[in-house]
């Protein structure tokens, strides 16, 4: 946790998405798509990347932007190297998808913006006023429009296709100085920093800094492969760690930005946590893998398909799910109302559950609903569930009342102490807990900084554990 709170301290912005492309009425995109994919790379290093710039640099832009800055919680994000909430002149970049003004870049460049103007040219003489046509910041992707026609494009590649080790270029404005090239290989792939649901970022050691956010990521074919969006910079500036958005992934949302302005992602239901080694050895399960189900929202497709606290979803559609993060990301944008199957581990028994998949909720709703549901984002940082009939004979609990422990948070309270997953808390305090309502209206009224008395089961022992709440004086 050290080293993932030392990486996000460090990350300047971004989060992505993974899906099938959604593409317009006649299966079409309505941009340029590369074809044939990506050119296979030759052996040795081209003895000059003059035609790449000759033929991407035209149609990448220079966007400049007029807001009040926001970024996430924490002293430590910036946008191009600026305090947030402050209001700043605005440097960044974008590429052109269609010859009459759609262009590509990151919503951090044009979020929250008064105005927004696009510079075209190689001489970076034309200037024109742009409208945001949609943006979504969970992807960190908008695509904005220009009033103008016969504008040079570029082509889209296929991300999938990259390999470890390929060549690329980043073009883009760094510090305002617009059509810079700079050259390296693609680092690593499926690199996920922890800040949001959809990571998967490539990782490149070309060049990026301020200002090059939201311009193209090329291959040798001058296909975008990616769009550059966050940087590791301790010191401000290079260190030679970028990252770009996956295109595909990009992709896979234009449609929805260009005809609605925004992204209707579709919803199981779950929250769900990385299954550990010790985790899975609980569950009797050869190696990790999976996404572990810690909360059930109420009212949602997984409820109402029977989902628990504590099932592992091991397949989502057909699709095999190895990390917690393959979840949301392969369920978002599958569609709204339509059917699929979840495979699950419960009780070391594979079963197999049919949900209708539903709109996701505004925030404000989805904050609502999620409500005290026994979810680890308590006091004690425990996820529970109740005690049912088939849990009691399965750990030995038949005729005792309480909650079972299905997730302990780490970093939590009751996570550095002895609190294990299939543990039953019978008592806080002097409290007896009959079910999750009891125990979200206890541990919700716990005060930090005060000490906590536990009484809980564990298979053919009961004993106490007592710890203090972090906080207080």
């Amino acid at each position: 946790m050290k080293m993932k709170s030392a990486l996000l301290a460090a990350v300047v912005l971004g989060a992505m998405l993974f899906s099938r492309p959604l593409f317009s009425q006649d299966h079409r995109p309505f941009w340029q798509e590369a074809k044939g994919g990506a050119a296979p790379l030759v052996g040795n290093l081209p003895s000059s990347f003059a035609p790449l710039a000759e033929k991407v640099s035209p149609a990448v832009v220079t966007v400049y932007s007029s807001r009040v800055l926001k970024a996430p919680a924490g002293p430590e994000f910036f946008f191009f190297g600026i305090p947030k909430g402050m209001r700043q002149e605005g440097v960044g970049s974008g590429f052109i998808l269609t010859e009459d003004g759609y262009v590509l870049t990151n919503n951090h460049v044009v979020a929250d913006m008064e105005k927004v103007k696009v510079m075209v040219g190689l001489d970076g003489k034309k200037e024109y006023t742009a409208e945001v046509v949609g943006a979504d910041p969970k992807t960190d992707v908008a695509l904005i429009k220009i009033s103008a026609t016969g504008l040079p494009t570029v082509a889209l590649g296929d991300s999938d296709q990259l390999r470890v080790g390929d060549w690329v270029a980043a073009i883009g404005s760094p510090f305002g100085f617009g059509h810079t090239l700079t050259v390296g290989v693609v680092s690593a792939k499926g690199r996920r920093l922890g800040i949001g649901p959809y990571d998967d970022f490539i990782q490149t050691d070309a060049s990026i800094n301020r200002g090059n956010s939201g311009g193209p990521l090329v291959n040798l074919s001058g296909e975008v492969v990616g769009i550059n969006s966050v940087i590791i910079a301790p010191a401000g500036g290079n260190v030679g760690v970028g990252f770009a958005i996956p295109i595909n992934l990009a992709k896979s949302i234009l449609t929805q930005l260009k005809e609605k302005g925004k992204v209707e992602r579709s919803w199981l239901g779950v929250s769900v946590q990385e299954v550990t080694p010790e985790l899975a050895e609980s569950f009797g399960m050869k190696q990790p893998r999976g996404a572990l189900v810690a909360q059930v929202i109420k009212g949602s497709p997984a409820e109402k398909a029977g989902l628990e606290p504590g099932d592992v979803i091991i397949a989502f559609a057909g699709a095999q799910i190895e990390s917690s993060s393959d979840l949301p990301a392969a369920a978002a944008l599958y569609g709204v109302g339509r059917k699929a199957e979840i495979k699950v581990l419960r009780n070391g028994k594979e079963e197999t559950r049919s949900l209708t998949l539903e709109a996701m909720p505004e925030e404000k709703e989805l904050a609502a609903r999620m409500g005290p549901q026994g979810s680890a984002k308590n006091a004690l940082g425990l996820s529970v569930k109740d005690l049912t009939p088939e849990t009691a004979e399965e750990l030995g609990y038949q005729g005792l009342t309480g909650v079972v422990v299905v997730a302990v948070d780490s970093n939590g309270p009751a996570g550095q102490q002895d609190i294990q997953q299939g543990d039953l808390i019978q008592r806080i305090d002097r409290t007896f807990i009959r079910n999750v309502e009891d125990f979200d209206r206890v541990a919700g009224a716990l005060r930090s900084g005060r000490m906590v008395r536990l009484y809980i089961r564990r298979g053919d022992a009961s004993l106490f554990l007592a710890f203090p709440l972090p906080g207080g004086k």
